[in-house]
């Protein structure tokens, strides 16, 4: 699956649609909200200057770009999905994100 823009979460009001009403699952290095959407699956990223610099926010994107292709590639459901990645991101291993992620 490749991120086209309709793929992704891109402006602030598309955010705010997001969070409102979602399905809200807290983690230790990130919290997830939910939301069932009509059009199709849809991700947005926050990843602030305090998880680091550059190099680590975008890591922890392609890390949940990736894990979000694994895990909706089967699904018919269509959700959209904001992850906010907490600065414990980098303690975990890729297993232990995805298997959070799924829950």
């Amino acid at each position: 699956m490749r991120f086209a823009r309709n793929n992704r979460v891109r402006t602030l009001t598309d955010y705010a649609f997001v969070k409102n009403d979602a399905r809200k699952a807290d983690c230790s290095a990130f919290v997830v909200y939910v939301k069932s959407v009509t059009d199709c699956s849809r991700l947005g990223i926050i990843a602030t200057k305090k998880l680091g610099g550059s190099v680590g926010r975008n890591y922890a994107k392609r890390v949940f770009r990736a894990i979000f292709r694994e895990v909706f590639e089967n699904r018919t459901e269509k959700l959209a999905v904001v992850v906010y990645v907490r600065r414990a991101f980098l303690k975990f291993s890729y297993a232990k994100l995805r298997e959070n992620f799924e829950k």
